[in-house]
């Protein structure tokens, strides 16, 4: 491979055997891999763009370190990156073609989580699931407020640790709603597509069971968009915001009368929010939210939104140079706080701002779904269940999450 090309990967730093390297892994899990490498040869590899030839490599590596890699060791190294699929070369083409047309071929989405996030066993998983709302139990006293629940926002970190706050969020459905349909906005992590929201017909499978999709809706929204909303689809395959989430409704409405779900990934709203405009801005966003909103309303009290989100993502981890300390962690809560107060006061606009007028500083992975939900909610106010931050000492780095109940 004269001019090696690096896909689309994950790069973050771990501890292993007391000294720091970094962790390679595909976001899009076409690869299964992981791959440590050192500091060093993050360099190497970034010059990996299949415009460099090995020779530039090595020219840029020696003006670098003062000393040219051995062919023999870029041989090893593309070898290495090959096998683990993180080129763009035959070898992954032809892996990632058949992934995405067995992908394609099927009704059902298979989890992509069990197993990996959470118990495949239904007996495990059913006993997380329990644990995770006796603990949210006995952790306050819980006063439901007043008001039929329209819609909620969970997280989608994983489940060990936002369990109590997934469990505030799903008590407040398991207390009562007459929903039959559940549409779920979920953050994109990793779509490579400029659709901003994505949607698929297939129907979502975990251990608890299959949740079918409401296609009549869909066809609804496919002949209101001038657009392919299925553009992207693929990106359904393995991402864990909406799956979370159709895990815990299973749970809760594993009594409940048959019900549909409408799964919609929400693609970065990055773009515009460096330019400062609105998402209204964008004809395929506001034609998009206007339908939904026009469906949920001739739905009344059968529809249920949910937006399984995450806040601020900081540290180096995520592309930081700073480590995470005490001081940013309570400028992180300050402005979390901030714009979860127009989230409770359903101000789409507001709470965009707050995150618009920073650039983006904290890197809020549910913009997108939580200015969705926002802008198609049938409901009067929110209410703040809780909030939490997860920090990560192996990376100095910090994930934060809330859990809201909207009510009409």
């Amino acid at each position: 491979m004269e001019y090696p090309k690096l896909n689309p990967i994950e790069a973050f730093p771990v501890e292993h055997e007391g000294q720091r390297v970094i962790c390679l892994r595909d976001p899009n899990r076409v690869s299964e891999k992981v791959m440590l490498i050192s500091p060093e040869t993050v360099f190497i590899i970034s010059l990996f763009d299949g415009i460099n030839s090995r020779e530039e490599i090595q020219a840029k590596c020696e003006e670098r370190f003062g000393e040219r890699v051995p062919s023999e060791e870029m041989e090893q190294l593309i070898n290495q990156l090959d096998d683990a699929l993180f080129l763009d070369s035959k070898k992954f083409k032809e892996y990632n073609n058949k992934i995405v047309e067995d992908f394609h071929s099927s009704i059902i989405r298979p989890s992509s989580q069990a197993g990996l996030s959470y118990p495949e066993d239904i007996v495990e998983l059913n006993s997380w699931f329990q644990k995770f709302f006796d603990e949210a139990r006995d952790s306050d006293t819980y006063v439901r407020p007043v008001g039929t629940l329209k819609g909620l926002i969970s997280p989608h970190i994983d489940f060990t640790r936002g369990s109590h706050l997934y469990a505030k969020a799903y008590r407040e459905l398991h207390e009562g709603c007459e929903a039959d349909t559940y549409i779920i906005f979920g953050t994109s992590h990793y779509a490579e597509v400029d659709n901003p929201f994505i949607l698929t017909r297939k129907s979502f499978e975990t251990p608890l069971g299959i949740s079918d999709t409401n296609n009549e809706l869909i066809d609804s929204l496919v002949r209101d968009c001038n657009w392919d909303l299925f553009d992207g689809e693929i990106a359904h395959r393995t991402e864990h915001s909406i799956e979370f989430q159709v895990a815990f409704l299973q749970y809760v409405l594993r009594e409940k009368k048959n019900y549909k779900i409408v799964p919609i990934l929400c693609n970065s709203f990055y773009n515009l929010v460096q330019e400062g405009k609105s998402p209204l801005e964008d004809k395929r966003i506001s034609l998009f939210l206007e339908s939904l909103s026009k469906i949920i309303s001739e739905l009344g009290d059968r529809a249920f939104i949910i937006a399984g989100v995450d806040m601020a993502h900081v540290g180096p981890k995520f592309g930081d140079r700073d480590k995470v300390d005490d001081i940013t962690l309570r400028k992180i809560k300050e402005r979390d706080i901030n714009s979860l107060e127009y989230t409770e006061r359903l101000d789409a606009e507001g709470f965009y701002r707050s995150v618009e007028e920073e650039k983006d500083w904290r890197k809020i992975c549910g913009l997108s779904s939580i200015y969705a939900t926002l802008n198609t909610l049938q409901a009067k106010r929110g209410v703040l269940l809780g909030y939490d931050q997860a920090l990560e000492p192996d990376t100095d780095s910090v994930v934060t999450f809330a859990s809201l109940g909207f009510y009409s």
